[in-house]
């Protein structure tokens, strides 16, 4: 996760899109620069703020969701740790991050 003291777990480049659900708001994020990892997504969006929940999916193959929270923000975008998954998402997320792997996407 760019710039963050946090990140747990590998990440890989995302080349799809993210679809996040803040309160009302559901906003998508397009772009090769976003990443995911086992415990969170990494956006290059403004305008999350820290302590924000979220709902996040991830259209693909296996379409992943879950609860989080906006645990930093910067200049680049918002990092949001994944706070509620289902075992049937974390197979989604495994699968996703696998594919990813596979496909050659760089660690980010």
């Amino acid at each position: 996760m760019e710039g963050s003291s946090m990140q747990q777990f590998p990440r890989t480049e995302l080349d799809k899109p993210v679809e996040l659900q803040v309160g009302k708001d559901l906003i998508r994020v397009d772009g090769p620069a976003n990443n995911v990892g086992a415990g969170g997504v990494f956006v290059h969006r403004e305008g999350l703020a820290v302590g924000d929940s979220v709902h996040v999916r991830i259209p693909a193959e296996h379409v992943f969701e879950a609860d989080g929270k906006v645990y930093e923000t910067d200049g680049n975008g918002a990092s949001i740790g994944f706070s509620a998954v289902s075992d049937e998402n974390r197979q989604a997320l495994d699968d996703l991050i696998e594919d990813l792997t596979r496909r050659g996407l760089p660690a980010a």
